[in-house]
């Protein structure tokens, strides 16, 4: 699994060299001079290009001389050993984390001087507006007779539109002739799902939720592990009751005072998908359907701030990945990406989406989302929407006690602050935001919704400032009571949080660092069948992961998602958002496995 991830770090080098270096300079970054970035260092005397434009390096420096901070790049396993300069999603030649070489001569600023020649296609020198500049002008070697980037399958490099690239163009191997189907080699215990296994988690024990023959294992109730249909599993023999919310069958225990929907109205089985004028089809798709107190979770002051339209939609399955869900042959296969409840889900993303087809599912070209683009959201102001706030608010707003003594305005998990200002530098593109207001129920103690994250960043820009964010966001104004049993300190902040596996007491906020670690494991990355479809082949997706927030009953709460591009424009991370729902006990955010992000089990 190493050596493969190794060798995909390296195709994802050449396809970045290569294919986003169309995107160019705005002529607004301070580093377009063709100096390293922001905590980054050059040496112009050790770097040469090759013939296609892509720099190569030789000398390296100890990883931590250029360590983006805090525990970010040091939460997953990045192999800096196979990572070297490369151009990055702006278009500008840079260094990574372990790499300090920059070349001059390959600056690729776009700005243009009006008593310049125009550039002429075929000189070998990249200008003005060509991609690439290879010396001739000879199509299907990947620029073509006008400068600009095409993929050439068989030539071991994984390009845009490719999903895959062994070297030829044959079929019956490990890549198809045409470079879109990849079928590697079936071994059950590697750590890669490869057909038809539906899982593997790197081992031939049964029982621990992938079996030795690589299928799902049956659920358990009573192992602490909630599986297949579960609603819960609390691992002890109390059949509910004060202070038990799971029953022993694994069904959820709903205490008298909770005043919490039992049941919820499905409201998205009619929205018309191709409706973007009707912005309230985003919260239907995720399960708020605003009907009645008992049937539904009730919101006010919807705004969604999306200008373009195709930054978003409402889909009901993405990808072309199926499995046997309910593990019966005799009913058909589901998709992996299918919604939680009801008909539809929300997708967001930084990019652009693709309509859905006949059947409502948005299915991308293979490797498609590396070089997107600006897709119309805005770019500016460099801040957060209201009411997020990347400052400190724990401790009363001085920081230091993540989840503690929250201030009531900033960011109380304390995750925010060093990604925003210091690895990424405040620098957000293709801004999505929508929020809401809704008050919690009598009885009711938190909430949850289920999301998967996807990114192209992954996994050339683990650890660098090219880390798309995707915030989750909830602001609590009960007045706080040490003196309440239990006490309240009503949280606000972020709360698509990480654990930091460095720090118990700590978390860290949901980008491809944070979750480096889970895609090189039972996450779905690089050549892993479950990305088919998804545009997000040789990157990385998760499985659905479920959120929870701790809210204080009877609060008027105002919730707010936000996705953003940080550093560029060229990379697309997507977000898939459902199930939107209200949870009786409630967790405690301080306790950082309670609240936050809950990885599948």
């Amino acid at each position: 699994m190493t050596d493969m991830r190794t060798i995909n770090r390296f195709l994802c080098l050449g396809l970045c060299s290569a294919a986003l270096v169309a995107c160019g300079d705005n002529g607004t970054d301070p580093t377009a001079d063709g100096g390293a970035s922001e905590g980054q260092t050059t040496e112009s005397d050790d770097t040469t290009g090759d013939p296609s434009g892509n720099p190569t390096s030789e000398s390296k420096t100890d990883p931590t001389e250029n360590d983006t901070g805090g525990t970010m790049s040091m939460t997953g396993n990045s192999d800096p050993d196979t990572m070297g300069e490369t151009v990055n999603p702006t278009g500008e030649t840079t260094v990574d984390v372990t790499v300090t070489d920059t070349n001059p001569d390959t600056d690729t600023d776009t700005n243009t001087d009006p008593t310049a020649p125009m550039p002429v296609c075929g000189d070998g020198n990249k200008e003005g507006t060509e991609e690439c500049d290879d010396g001739n002008q000879e199509d299907g070697d990947g620029c073509t007779s006008n400068c600009q980037i095409t993929a050439v399958c068989g030539n071991e490099v994984i390009e845009a539109g490719e999903v895959c690239d062994d070297g030829n163009v044959v079929d019956g191997d490990e890549c198809s002739a045409d470079c879109q189907v990849s079928t590697p080699d079936q071994v059950c215990g590697n750590g890669e799902v490869e057909a038809p296994e539906v899982c593997d988690d790197g081992n031939l024990v049964d029982g621990d939720g992938c079996q030795a023959d690589c299928t799902i294992s049956p659920p358990e109730c009573g192992n602490m592990k909630i599986e297949g249909d579960e609603q819960c599993d609390d691992g002890n023999d109390v059949d509910g009751g004060p202070g038990d919310f799971c029953k022993n069958n694994c069904t959820a225990y709903v205490p008298p005072n909770c005043q919490a929907p039992p049941n919820y109205v499905v409201c998205d089985s009619n929205i018309n998908l191709a409706d973007k004028a009707d912005k309230t089809n985003a919260h239907k798709a995720m399960g708020i359907c605003n009907d009645m107190p008992n049937n539904s979770v009730q919101i006010t002051n919807f705004e969604f701030t999306a200008a373009g339209n195709s930054s978003w939609q409402v889909a009901k399955g993405f990808g072309s990945y199926k499995y046997d869900a309910d593990m019966d042959p005799n009913t058909p296969d589901t998709l992996l990406y299918s919604p939680r409840e009801g008909d539809t889900f929300l997708m967001v993303s930084t990019g652009t989406i693709s309509a859905p087809n006949n059947q409502g599912v948005v299915t991308e070209a293979g490797n498609s989302q590396v070089n997107q683009g600006d897709n119309g959201n805005a770019d500016v102001p460099d801040s957060m929407p209201a009411p997020l706030s990347d400052e400190v608010g724990s401790k009363n707003g001085m920081g230091g006690t993540p989840f503690l003594q929250c201030d009531g305005v900033n960011d109380c998990s304390d995750t925010l602050f060093h990604q925003w200002n210091e690895v990424a530098t405040g620098n957000p593109n293709d801004k999505l935001f929508f929020r809401f207001n809704t008050t919690v129920p009598a009885g009711t103690f938190g909430y949850t919704f289920d999301f998967v994250f996807c990114s192209a960043e992954w996994p050339v820009w683990v650890g660098s400032q090219y880390n798309d964010m995707f915030i989750v966001w909830q602001s609590d104004p009960t007045p706080d009571d040490p003196n309440a049993d239990p006490p309240v300190d009503a949280y606000t902040g972020n709360v698509t949080f990480v654990p930091d596996p460095n720090d118990p007491d700590a978390g860290l906020p949901l980008t491809i660092t944070a979750l480096d670690t889970y895609y090189d494991g039972p996450g779905y990355s690089l050549q892993e069948p479950q990305l088919v479809g998804t545009g997000f082949e040789t990157h990385a997706c998760s499985d659905w992961f479920t959120a929870k927030g701790g809210v204080q009953p009877g609060a008027n709460l105002d919730i707010g998602f936000f996705i953003t591009d940080m550093g560029d424009q060229a990379l697309s991370t997507v977000a898939l958002i459902d199930n939107f729902r209200w949870d009786c006990k409630g967790c405690i955010p301080s306790e950082i496995d309670d609240c936050g992000i809950q990885q599948p089990q």
